[in-house]
């Protein structure tokens, strides 16, 4: 009876609803549904045909792009696909699922000198990811992913179109790079024919956790392993067969047995590989990353040569490396071998002597007695940098509080020539590099006489002044630097170099009245030329009106927030303002400052798919303030709820007392820490009639080891975990809250159900509440489907409550 009772008033719902149809409310609509076309057309602009330039081939002659198509379709997220302990794997593709989510429609091949380009459209059927340019310059590879298969392709310069490189596809899922070897071939993981495991129908254990004598902590991770199935599997999906391949006649040579291979870095010849190895057993407890692991070399028939580094489960007591192990290693740029730093073993009969740290060189055949010292220094070694013909070797290290960079001629009997000597706090460089053989090597001058350093001077008061990039000459005779580009003071310009001579430059150029677009620069004849053209798709918003407003708290610490109003704001008039913000910690306010210090008021104010600039074509004003909390290290946040409600509380004081806002209508929001955030201002202060808060934690004791910055675990600090535990005043809540989640979030400590108990909480305390879980989505939302929705329901949550 009650059935037909409740059926029958549905019925006269329905009969109702057809004679006088009633507006949807946006808020309780299931299904995907669109924003307002003022914001559907900020969300869809075309800022994705916008190109920087970059991944240039060795030579400097081109350049290639990805040419881009938007937003991801939700259809990619919803293909099948695994987490399995933090690697997500598209299962039916076999290769990682960002990789079926983010990529391109196809490539395109640009000649800098003349401007020309050239579209590699990708094979039919298929996307493309990032390409990897060939030592010669001529040839570019890439994968094309197909939707059931991952392939390796190549398009020659000058060809009308690209060709399959191997039949057999790829296993893209741990290591996911395209290696060139020796010009000619690509070392490849392929997906080895072999059966999937078996799934039981019936499960063949419950899942089991006994605890380890040692202390560990174990933070929130999710999509962890949880029974010999999830492991199986996660075998199968990682284990693939390294190969060499012919990129012109597809001749494919196996190296070594099918194996769980997270990387592969071969010798510039081919003839050997290093190759780090996932091994079991594996955790319930830990990710992927903390596996045990093996980095082997191989030579090009599979037999290790040598076992460079192994480690077991990497827990929370970290397994520290021994003074003596091999730091650093890498290919050397001149393809001599391997080289890597390493401090000698201590004197057994003389413990007075101190050992020193040596640049080594390991050649082949790599047998223990195919080592040799290149440099050495009673100093440690940070790190060390070759030309690319190894003659000229380059150390950073730290001597008498001074960071150095030298020179050291190995060959010679030169002695050391310090180039560089900063304090800590002084402006660090970095030398130019180009492309080598193998890895990079640090850019000389043709001539042998000098080097370039590139840095960035930032003012005192970044408010006045920008950053301003820079590249210096430097003189390998005394460190003599001569500055031979900087950027102007009216826009922010980087720089990079196409040539040994660093005369000629691509430089992109900005302001926030100008958006990014490069130039070719010739330093020698002073002359430029723009080589893109680049457009604003969203200039009220780009341009709209943008006030950095400094504010003083109750205690005296001083910080500032960002207002955005459009660009036609009448002084005076008192919009609703959104909130949207991050709280940081700092020690003090000279750490604040100092964090500001690389501020840059020059960058154009660009737009993306989430950003919520867009909320000024509704009448709203947009304020993003710093939010800082302030507390010694070892106490961060015992004064997190105060600071944060004296920082809100100034900042809402000063721009009443400017004319921005109207402080009878305000609301707040933020994004995962931000999030957390929105929920306690909303709890401990009276000041926003709604807040918006995503993929947010609102219970500290859920992550109880610690967090943002916070290094104090619960039970260290259970006073100041549950003071800042939303969840537990939600009673106290003085707005409406509405939240949003991905159903896949991955990030630590920031777990769906933290949603669903905080609009429990919510509901059970009679507080205005809504809560939109996005499937298929982590800690940032991707699909254009899932941005829509978003921006339409954040719409009609702040019409609701802020302009009713």
């Amino acid at each position: 009876m009650r059935t037909v009772l409740v059926w029958s008033l549905l019925g006269l719902q329905l009969i109702a609803l057809s004679q006088a149809p009633a507006k949807v409310d946006p808020l309780a609509q299931e299904g995907y549904i669109l924003p307002p076309d003022a914001i559907k057309e900020a969300v869809l602009a075309p800022w994705w045909r916008n190109v920087t330039p970059g991944n240039y081939s060795p030579d400097g002659a081109y350049y290639v792009v990805l040419e881009r198509d938007g937003l991801p379709p939700l259809a990619s997220l919803g293909k099948p696909h695994l987490n399995l302990a933090g690697l997500d794997i598209d299962t039916g593709a076999k290769r990682a699922r960002s990789m079926t989510t983010r990529n391109a429609k196809g490539l395109k091949v640009v000649a800098i000198a003349g401007g020309t380009a050239q579209d590699i459209p990708a094979p039919e059927g298929a996307r493309v990811t990032d390409p990897s340019w060939s030592p010669d310059s001529r040839e570019v590879a890439f994968l094309a992913l197909f939707p059931n298969r991952t392939e390796a392709w190549v398009f020659r310069l000058g060809d009308k179109a690209a060709h399959r490189v191997t039949a057999e596809p790829l296993l893209a899922t741990a290591s996911t790079g395209i290696d060139w070897v020796d010009g000619h071939r690509l070392a490849l993981v392929l997906a080895p024919n072999i059966p999937a495991p078996l799934l039981p129908g019936i499960a063949t254990s419950p899942r089991v956790a006994v605890s380890d004598p040692k202390k560990a902590q174990l933070r929130t991770y999710a999509s962890l392993l949880g029974n010999p199935t999830d492991a199986n599997l996660l075998d199968y999906y990682t284990t693939g067969q390294l190969a060499l391949v012919d990129v012109t006649t597809g001749k494919s040579q196996s190296v070594g047995k099918p194996a769980m291979i997270t990387a592969v870095d071969p010798s510039p010849d081919g003839k050997y590989f290093r190759v780090t190895l996932m091994e079991r057993p594996f955790s319930y407890l830990y990710p992927l990353n903390s596996f045990p692991q093996r980095e082997v070399l191989w030579d090009d028939k599979g037999e290790q040569k040598v076992e460079l580094r192994k480690r077991g489960l990497l827990t929370s007591e970290d397994e520290r490396p021994k003074p003596t192990d091999r730091r650093a290693v890498a290919w050397r740029p001149d393809g001599r071998g391997l080289a890597y730093l390493q401090l000698e073993s201590s004197d057994p009969k003389d413990a007075s002597k101190k050992p020193r740290d040596q640049v080594m060189l390991w050649r082949p055949p790599f047998g223990p007695n195919d080592t040799q010292v290149v440099w050495s220094s009673s100093d440690r070694i940070a790190s060390a940098q070759y030309s690319s013909d190894a003659s000229l070797l380059f150390l950073r290290q730290t001597i008498d509080g001074k960071n150095r960079l030298s020179l050291v001629r190995p060959l010679t009997a030169d002695r050391p020539v310090a180039l560089v000597e900063a304090k800590p706090d002084d402006e660090a460089v970095n030398l130019l590099t180009k492309p080598a053989r193998a890895g990079t090597a640090v850019r000389v001058s043709p001539d042998g006489t000098s080097v370039f350093v590139a840095g960035t001077t930032y003012a005192k008061d970044p408010m006045q002044q920008a950053p301003r990039p820079f590249i210096d000459r430097m003189s390998l005779v005394d460190g003599k630097r001569t500055r031979i580009f900087e950027s102007q003071a009216n826009v922010y310009e980087s720089a990079t170099a196409l040539d040994d001579a660093v005369d000629t430059l691509v430089v992109t150029r900005q302001s926030p009245s100008m958006v990014p677009n490069s130039y070719l620069v010739s330093l020698g004849n002073k002359s430029e030329r723009k080589i893109t053209d680049n457009q604003d798709y969203s200039p009220d918003l780009t341009q709209a009106r943008r006030e950095w407003v400094s504010i003083t708290r109750a205690d005296g610490i001083k910080f500032w927030a960002k207002v955005t109003v459009p660009k036609d704001y009448k002084e005076g008039t008192r919009l609703p303002a959104f909130f949207w913000f991050y709280p940081s910690e700092f020690t003090g306010q000279d750490a604040y400052d100092r964090g500001r210090k690389t501020f840059n008021k020059n960058l154009f104010n660009g737009m993306s798919p989430a950003n919520k600039t867009a909320l000024i074509r509704l009448g709203y004003a947009l304020v993003e303030p710093d939010s800082p909390i302030i507390g010694p290290n070892e106490r961060k946040n015992d004064t997190y709820v105060s600071d944060l409600r004296n920082d809100l509380s100034a900042i809402i004081d000063e721009l009443d007392r400017r004319g921005f806002i109207d402080r009878q209508r305000l609301a707040i929001g933020g994004h995962s820490y931000g999030a957390f955030s929105t929920a306690n201002a909303m709890v401990g202060t009276p000041f926003f009639k709604a807040g918006i808060a995503g993929d947010g934690n609102y219970n500290r004791s859920l992550t109880p080891f610690g967090f943002q910055t916070e290094s104090r675990q619960l039970w260290e600090g259970r006073e100041m975990y549950l003071s800042m535990s939303p969840i537990l005043y939600v009673d106290q809540i003085t707005g409406a809250l509405l939240m949003y989640h991905g159903l896949e979030d991955q990030n630590v400590g920031t777990t769906p159900i933290n949603s669903e108990r905080m609009f429990a909480a919510l509901q059970a305390n009679g507080k205005p509440a809504a809560l939109y879980m996005y499937p298929y989505e982590d800690h940032g939302q991707i699909a254009q489907e899932t941005i829509l929705d978003q921006w339409a329901r954040w719409v009609a949550w702040l019409d609701k409550w802020l302009k009713k």
